[in-house]
């Protein structure tokens, strides 16, 4: 094989090789990203607007994962994906009319979720499911009339759900205690605590009737009625051990009653016999609970008056910190501003030793360093620079240098003599051809970063009515604003 054939075959296969892996790496990428528009779809309730592109853009990408995981062809894999997104582009297309379809719709299944409709509502929640899933796919087929039909029906299906589960919960348990004090008979033989909880069961279901997200108050009486059920139980079994053998069993459910009362005795620290009954026991006991009860309120007052002095202590604390850092950085403020202060004394230093008294005044104000170019002359109404001024523009670059992006400007003033419109024109002329001096022997400065201006005779250092003045007068100053 000649050496440019085999040259162009070795060409060849390296831009292959990265070519496939490249592919590799961007079908997982595609794979990945259709996961993600499918996550977006579901939480945009895509799955409710257009369930039968949701269904099978699903599919779609169940068997790409398969394929990739499989190590399938890449077109193959690349096929399943654009199937896919062209099912979730048609379910989008769909999504702002769904919205309005299934707005009320969406909000009640919301809800029965919420409740636990799924849980406590099971068969309610299938029904009103499927409901909401002949709507989707009449929005697919057009037909928003039957669309809204069905999204109707859904609402009060989700609706009975969202009740029937909240009853289920709230009034489950309250329910179930009925049943077991029903067992034994309770409304017989424990008549009015049985019905002292059916009263409280009723006022339950009736708050929960009234507003149905009153949900708080109505598990409160629900649980109250829970626990009368549950009393009502106890009566119910102890009477009817009591009356199978009154003689023998009501002394000894008289000893277990004083037996399980022991504890709480023995906790109140309290040292009594039921010789004369229940009745001074429970007094002694009320005075014992009603004396724990003060003890409480005072320790817990005694620790209010700790946690606000704490609280004091701590916001004291949080204050002397809070000053803390603002000295703080007060101090790192002046030690900054400090050593900026004593490197532009020092550059004003540097600056004003670069030049001879007779050629250049360095001057410092706020923040722009202003070099006085005294020793720069001109020809009588001429803009000329002459070589004999290279030698002074040098050093004038020599401390541009040292700010080499410091915004930079040439002003040009001239003495009071001849006609105030001469004079503008002469200073800006000369401005701009020093700034054309410096731009062309400065390859660090840039064009926008310096500019020329002319004050003609209007700002004067000195009285035009000597040389002396007139002389002060006629300068060229450039100004370096100093970061």
């Amino acid at each position: 094989m000649p050496v440019l054939l085999r040259r162009t075959a070795f060409f060849l296969l390296l831009l292959l090789v990265p070519a496939t892996a490249v592919s590799g790496q961007n079908i997982d990428e595609e794979v990945a990203s259709l996961n993600t528009r499918m996550e977006t779809a579901r939480s945009n309730n895509l799955n409710l607007i257009a369930p039968k592109a949701f269904l099978e853009a699903r599919e779609y990408l169940n068997e790409a994962r398969e394929m990739l995981r499989d190590g399938d062809k890449i077109a193959d894999i690349r096929e399943a994906v654009q199937k896919g997104q062209r099912n979730l582009n048609e379910a989008e297309q769909l999504e702002d009319i769904g919205n309005v379809i299934l707005e009320d719709a969406i909000a009640a299944r919301s809800d029965a979720l919420a409740a636990r409709a799924p849980e406590f509502a099971k068969e309610q929640w299938m029904e009103a499911q499927e409901v909401m899933q002949e709507a989707g796919r009449e929005i697919e087929k057009g037909d928003q009339n039957d669309a809204r039909d069905k999204a109707r029906e859904s609402t009060q299906m989700y609706r009975r759900a969202e009740l029937t589960a909240i009853r289920a919960d709230v009034l489950g348990r309250a329910r179930q205690a009925r049943s077991q004090a029903q067992a034994v008979e309770a409304s017989e033989w424990a008549t009015k605590t049985y019905n002292d909880a059916q009263s409280k069961l009723r006022e339950a279901e009736q708050r929960l009737k009234g507003d149905r997200y009153d949900r708080s108050s109505a598990r409160t009486v629900a649980e109250q009625a829970t626990d009368q059920y549950v009393h009502a139980r106890d009566i119910s079994r102890q009477a009817q051990r009591v009356d199978e053998d009154v003689e023998v069993r009501f002394e000894q459910e008289r000893l277990e009653m004083e037996s399980a009362m022991e504890p709480v005795l023995e906790a109140l620290n309290l040292d009594v016999t039921f010789s004369e009954g229940f009745a001074p026991v429970a007094e002694q006991m009320d005075a014992a609970i009603q004396s724990v009860y003060a003890d409480r309120e005072n320790l817990q007052s005694s620790l209010a008056d700790r946690q606000r002095e704490i609280r004091r202590l701590r916001a004291k604390v949080d204050s002397m910190d809070a000053r803390l850092a603002e000295l703080e950085e007060r101090e790192q403020e002046v030690s900054a501003e400090l050593r900026q202060r004593r490197e532009r004394e020092r550059t004003l230093e540097r600056a004003r030793g670069i030049f001879g008294d007779q050629e250049a005044e360095v001057l410092l104000r706020g923040d722009e360093l202003i070099v006085r170019m005294n020793g720069l002359s001109f020809p009588v109404g001429s803009s000329e620079i002459r070589p004999a001024n290279f030698g002074l523009l040098t050093k004038l670059q020599q401390v541009l240098r040292e700010f080499p992006d410091a915004p930079v400007t040439v002003a040009g003033h001239t003495d009071a003599r001849g006609n105030d419109a001469s004079n503008q024109q002469l200073s800006e002329q000369r401005a701009m051809a020093v700034q054309e001096y410096l731009l062309a022997n400065m390859s660090v400065l840039k064009p926008t970063q310096i500019k020329a201006v002319g004050y003609g005779e209007s700002r004067p250092l000195a009285t035009n009515e000597t040389e002396k003045g007139r002389a002060q007068n006629r300068r060229i100053d450039v100004t370096i604003s100093l970061p």
